[in-house]
């Protein structure tokens, strides 16, 4: 498993970058809602009527309180998890494989005893270690905070899948990444593409929320899978959006290693 250590060493310092972002975010925000109490409630109440209709149902607030708080953690914090995850684990995913032909060590790699099967597997094994740790770091910590805050009775389950929601998107979207790293391998290309790729998909996540006429939409964006204020309500990720979501990591990953078996690398 050299592979798999020397991916996880190289990544280490964008891994813990992107976390430490991530967790002092939330904990700044999560430090505010003990100010959530008697009249800033009612504020706040007063301050969300007058919004348009489209950006309180963009937010989720017609299905959850901001003055709750798993509605004040889906609204401050799991939106961010959800749209920086994102992109992290794109980028990752995008970049694992297509980093050894743009750097021009690919021809060194294949010189050893090692098959393609076995990069991609060490690779994606790194992605995901580089994934779990973000989450878990992130998702614990969190949990301190927001047990330090809570003044009310909230639902574990509901928090639960919050941590989990996130995993799983990512998952799907480093899968994604993979298979365009087969395609495009130059880093000024495929980073603008990543990147542009999770923020459009975020876009059309509210475009399927705001829009009835656009409420389809909802099957091809990764946001819509895992939408907090509808897990906060159900305690729960909606089957179809798990078959979903796994069918496209599994397609991914299997068309990834059947197009990098088979194709003439250039180093």
């Amino acid at each position: 498993m050299l592979l798999y250590k020397r991916e996880i060493i190289r990544n280490g310092k964008s891994t813990m970058l992107w976390t430490a972002i991530l967790l002092l975010y939330n904990i700044s925000m999560l430090l505010l809602y003990p100010s959530m109490t008697g009249a800033m409630k009612d504020k706040m109440n007063l301050m969300l009527q007058a919004f348009p209709k489209e950006m309180i149902i963009a937010m989720g607030l017609d299905k959850v309180s901001i003055t709750e708080l798993l509605g004040f953690y889906n609204t401050y914090c799991y939106l961010l998890v959800t749209i920086l995850g994102g992109i992290f684990a794109m980028l990752q995913g995008i970049s694992v494989l297509s980093k050894e032909e743009d750097e021009k060590t690919i021809e060194f790699l294949l010189s050893k005893p090692i098959t393609r099967n076995r990069i991609i597997f060490e690779k994606v094994s790194a992605v995901l270690t580089n994934i779990l740790i973000l989450n878990i770091v992130v998702s614990m910590i969190s949990y301190v905070a927001i047990e330090l805050v809570s003044s009310e009775a909230y639902s574990l389950k509901a928090l639960l899948l919050l941590f989990l929601g996130p995993v799983l998107m990512q998952v799907t979207f480093a899968a994604v990444g993979l298979l365009i790293s087969i395609f495009i391998v130059k880093a000024r290309i495929n980073i603008p593409v990543g990147v542009g790729i999770v923020l459009g998909l975020y876009f059309i996540s509210i475009l399927a929320t705001v829009s009835e006429k656009a409420d389809f939409l909802k099957y091809v964006t990764p946001f819509k899978y895992v939408d907090g204020a509808d897990i906060i309500n159900s305690k729960a990720i909606e089957p179809v959006y798990l078959a979903i979501m796994t069918a496209v990591t599994l397609a991914c990953t299997f068309i990834t290693r059947l197009i990098y078996n088979k194709k003439d690398i250039v180093a």
